[in-house]
């Protein structure tokens, strides 16, 4: 009876331990935030009202809240509490001054440094900045390249006679080799039933660029009687980009173009292979919503669902995790091109920087980094604005690692804002989660059946220039 009486007082205890609110961000009571305005997300107990310095803040009916507040220099003070009785303390810096940084000034070398880079997917840049559309190609380890001058943490380098670009300087280390002139022997092309391959057979591995115009675009650079030591060839198009790939094996640049997967009117997606990546995952929990779901379990979901709509439209379907756990950026990019998939699509749910406010942002939006992955960014957009009821956040060029490393046509879909209270709503829906992901399947299959269409009329050939 005594062991009866402690076990029920016991859990009378612990239930007057339940908080009236849950604040998820920010994550801690005191924290240094360098913005002109920050912002309070979370969750309340039902029935419960919530204030913040006195001022009441307004409740979504499923307990979710988001507010914005601005930051003063120097020290904020944020008192939440609850109609409960429950308070808490926020303590908010500002920094008072911030710190005036010298500008980085470019210093020309009197000679040449030759260095070689010094880890696979080093991005050569068409400016002298970290981050943005900019990329120009991705080197392998190994790579020689000529640096002729420095500003800040990168390198200017020249490819060859009127061609520059730049690489980080901690993407290289410096190199014994010299930066000799390579010499093009032949080219040749080739096919099977998935690509057109086209081999350039070098003296030795040089830079090179691919660029999108349309067609494709190849430059050899520093490459032996040519005009400014470069050679062109353009790549023709009869058909639309399916996902190409660019790299050397030994002395041989090898260009890789995918076809277009043949249709199938019963199964449109049947001969077409597609990895969907659920985003973060394990260690990695991404955003927390107001109700405090981790994002990687919506991502998960919605992309098991995506699984289940595009097998039944004939495609082979590979995941890069069916479970929680931690996959890394590039594992996620290596298992999609081991697999030599044709298209890859990456879930995501959206959060925001400090200085937006939760409230005001909504909706579905599709990021790609290629020209190639466009169309499919705008099929899967119009698709999902059409059946669903989410804002339509349009789509956009971004350079994320998931969608620029990868040879097939790879988007990456927000879904929605975690930290709005309305969208945090439909994620928790199944109902939302598996018409979300059906529409995302009609939006490939749009796609899919729009490229073949175009096939069609364009007979599907490719011409080889010389350019």
């Amino acid at each position: 009876m005594k062991n009866f009486i402690y076990i029920l007082l016991t859990l009378l205890f612990l239930q007057t331990q339940v908080q009236a609110f849950n604040v998820v961000y920010p994550k801690n009571t005191y924290q240094k935030i360098n913005s002109p305005s920050t912002f309070f997300v979370g969750s309340v107990e039902q029935g419960e009202e919530l204030y913040i310095n006195g001022i009441p803040i307004e409740l979504h009916y499923s307990g979710a809240f988001a507010k914005s507040v601005l930051l003063k220099n120097g020290q904020n003070i944020f008192v939440l509490k609850s109609s409960m009785g429950e308070e808490k303390k926020y303590v908010i810096e500002r920094p008072l001054i911030g710190v005036n940084y010298k500008k980085a000034e470019y210093n020309q070398f009197e000679t040449p440094l030759i260095v070689e880079v010094s880890r696979n997917g080093a991005p050569i840049r068409t400016t002298a900045v970290q981050s943005g559309i900019n990329r120009l190609a991705h080197y392998k380890n190994g790579m020689v390249l000529s640096a002729i001058g420095e500003l800040g943490d990168m390198y200017k380098v020249e490819l060859s006679p009127q061609n520059y670009v730049w690489i980080a300087k901690s993407d290289v280390k410096n190199s014994k080799q010299n930066y000799d002139k390579a010499i093009l022997y032949n080219y040749k092309k080739q096919q099977n039933k998935k690509e057109y391959i086209y081999k350039f057979a070098l003296s030795k591995q040089t830079p090179y660029s691919i660029e999108e115009n349309g067609n494709l675009s190849l430059k050899i650079y520093n490459v032996v009687a040519n005009k400014n030591d470069v050679v062109q060839f353009s790549f023709v198009l009869n058909q639309k980009l399916m996902g190409y790939s660019a790299e050397y094996s030994g002395n041989t640049l090898v260009v890789k173009i995918k076809k277009e997967p043949k249709l199938n009117k019963k199964l449109p997606l049947k001969n077409v292979k597609i990895v969907i990546d659920a985003g973060h995952g394990g260690s990695e929990q991404g955003a927390i919503s107001c109700l405090g779901n981790p994002e990687k379990e919506f991502n998960l979901s919605i992309s098991k669902y995506l699984e289940h709509e595009l097998k039944a439209m004939g495609a082979t379907v590979y995941m890069t995790r069916h479970f929680d756990r931690f996959v890394s950026l590039n594992n996620r990019v290596k298992y999609t091109n081991d697999k030599n998939a044709q298209i890859f699509v990456s879930i995501h749910a959206n959060s925001l920087p400090d200085n937006k406010n939760p409230l005001e942002h909504r909706g579905s939006g599709v990021y790609y980094y290629y020209d190639e992955a466009k169309p499919l960014s705008e099929s899967i957009i119009n698709a999902v604005c059409k059946n669903m009821a989410v804002r339509n956040n349009g789509i956009h060029q971004a350079s994320f690692a998931v969608v620029r490393n990868t040879s097939a046509v790879s988007v990456l879909v927000e879904t929605a804002y975690v930290i709005n209270p309305d969208d945090n709503s439909l994620l928790i829906d199944d109902d939302f989660k598996r018409k979300y992901a059906a529409s995302v399947a009609e939006g490939i299959k749009n796609y899919i059946l729009q490229q073949n269409k175009v096939a069609i009329f364009r007979k599907n050939k490719i011409k080889f220039i010389k350019g």
